[in-house]
């Protein structure tokens, strides 16, 4: 009788999960507007976006790999991503916008050096010793915009409501973005009589806060390789001019 009656319950839960499987699912703008999930089509949608891989800082004759090392500085994006149909056609362009936190680091090559500032002015400078680690790292909003191209699935629920979906299409986007950086970090890490130090200088930096560049993405519906470049220094009126350059991997969904 216990095995029939957990039997009978089991299923019962499965019927329940299968009615509910094919009801579309909420949207962060679901939040603020109810109205949404009368609409059957809604022309902005709202998606997770994970988006990290290497980050170099070039200019100055300085190449990938010459000032910071390829393995050891890379960037972690995460936050929101909107994606509004430019009409309601089924493979029109999209708009995609959104805002994320990221963080940056750029591993110093030969741990022999750090960034300092004297006069007002920050400098790629020698530290005077062989560190085990050196690093500088910052942390920020990111605002990313593109205009993106290709078709995407959309999906109808039981419940009459139509969604993007999981599909294997191509899309690409280009565009840009704009960025507030709100804290810069310079860690050294070292051993000094037996001991393991570690010092971080915390905003103590010439930089140029606000920040913008070049971006674009290619690749299957929520999985994309992304690339950036940016078009203003890392630093304020320093004799180091160089620019960020990320090239990494985009999940959304």
């Amino acid at each position: 009788m216990l095995f029939t009656s957990l039997s009978f319950a089991q299923e019962s839960s499965d019927d329940d999960c299968d009615c509910d499987k094919n009801r579309a699912p909420y949207d962060f703008l679901d939040i603020f507007d109810s109205s949404r999930r009368d609409k059957q089509d809604v022309m902005t949608q709202t998606e997770f976006l994970l988006n990290f891989g290497f980050n170099q800082a070039l200019g100055d004759g300085n190449g990938i790999g010459d000032d910071y090392r390829f393995w050891g500085s890379g960037y972690f994006d995460v936050g929101l991503e909107f994606s509004t149909k430019l009409s309601k056609a089924e493979n029109t362009p999209r708009l995609t916008y959104g805002l994320s936190l990221r963080y940056s680091t750029l591993r110093i090559s030969g741990d022999d050096r750090e960034f300092a500032t004297f006069d007002n002015v920050t400098d790629l400078v020698p530290l005077g010793f062989e560190a085990d680690r050196s690093s500088f790292q910052q942390i920020g909003l990111h605002v990313p915009l593109h205009l993106e191209f290709g078709k995407r699935e959309v999906q109808e629920y039981d419940d009459g409501i139509k969604r993007f979906g999981e599909g294997n299409n191509f899309v690409f986007g280009i565009g840009g973005y704009l960025g507030l950086t709100t804290r810069s970090i310079q860690r050294l890490e070292f051993e000094r009589e037996g001991r393991d130090i570690t010092t971080t200088v915390e905003d103590d930096f010439e930089i140029n806060n606000f920040n913008y560049g070049l971006s674009a993405y290619a690749g299957y519906e929520d999985l994309q390789l992304y690339f950036s470049y940016g078009l203003n220094n890392i630093l304020k009126d320093s004799p180091l001019e160089q620019n960020y350059v990320t090239l990494g991997i985009r999940l959304r969904g």
